[in-house]
């Protein structure tokens, strides 16, 4: 059996897998990220011997998937948004000495593309790329079957492309940056609704709506354009809260991206929406142990 956990800043996800991604049992406790660095290990700690003692399983491996940065081979957390306290964590020396058994640390985004690659709507694809538009965009590039996590493994920070340089201020400094205009956050900023407000507005006629929305799929669908051009992959994979809008999101996306790419690349790829939805993260955690 594996052990995959989502670390997030509100909640930690755990899922107890067989090798083909079959759910043996899930469980799902808060972060408690307020409450430091080291509650937030024993909260861990807390998740993986729920999913142990509740099937007496023998696990083969864990494998966790962490926001921000992350040193892959160290399994070093060099530092993650909302919890205070995380610089340089050790974690997979920590859960290797605590489990003795093999533990992966990987990106949270990272470990989704690797769950569609595995168990979702990339299966059976070579090359494709995983965007994640949510509170953030992030994401995953999978080439040669492979997860390519670049020369330090920050390879994926789709959010980051500057699509407007004299656009909003980005968390990262700078300005017109994916994220700043397209995530859930600066639809909040720009419109004061929340995706699922915002959704419901547009499908109830709001022109205001409609109109933020298919601004934010024309971002998205910049973004994607460059991203064929450079990788031309054979799909790109929408996940994240605000794919959930399906269509609203999508169509214009599809449409509008082959504005941006070249004629040939656009021609081969395909736009879907990700298929494993909230367990996208702790499914590609358990596949970092395969």
């Amino acid at each position: 059996m594996l052990i995959g956990i989502d670390l997030g800043g509100t909640k930690i996800a755990g899922i107890l897998t067989d090798p083909s991604g079959k759910t043996i049992m899930d469980v799902q406790i808060p972060t408690e990220a307020a409450k430091g660095k080291k509650q937030v290990i024993a909260n861990i700690v807390k998740a993986i011997h729920l999913l142990i003692e509740s099937k007496k399983a023998k696990i083969r491996a864990i494998g966790i998937g962490a926001p921000g940065p992350i040193l892959y081979e160290k399994g070093i957390v060099i530092g993650a948004p909302n919890l205070p306290g995380w610089h340089k964590v050790h974690l997979k020396q920590i859960l290797h000495k605590m489990f003795a058994v093999p533990v992966y640390v990987d990106n949270d985004a990272n470990c989704a593309a690797l769950a569609e690659a595995k168990f979702g709507a990339g299966r059976g694809a070579s090359n494709f790329i995983y965007m994640t538009v949510s509170t953030g965009i992030g994401g995953g590039i999978i080439i040669d079957g492979k997860l390519y996590r670049g020369a330090n493994g920050s390879a994926g920070e789709f959010g980051h492309m500057q699509i407007n340089p004299s656009g909003p201020l980005c968390g990262c400094g700078k300005r017109g940056c994916l994220e700043a205009i397209a995530s859930g956050s600066a639809l909040k900023k720009i419109t004061g609704m929340d995706a699922l407000a915002l959704e419901l507005a547009a499908r109830q006629g709001s022109k205001e709506a409609q109109k933020a929305i298919h601004e934010m799929a024309q971002a998205i669908a910049i973004g994607v354009g460059n991203l064929v051009n450079i990788f031309n992959p054979e799909m790109v994979i929408i996940g994240g809260g605000l794919s959930n809008m399906r269509e609203l999101l999508l169509s214009p996306i599809k449409n509008d991206f082959k504005k941006y790419a070249l004629t040939l690349p656009a021609r081969s790829v395909k736009i879907v929406r990700a298929k494993l939805g909230t367990k996208a993260g702790v499914l590609g955690a358990a596949a970092l142990c395969l």
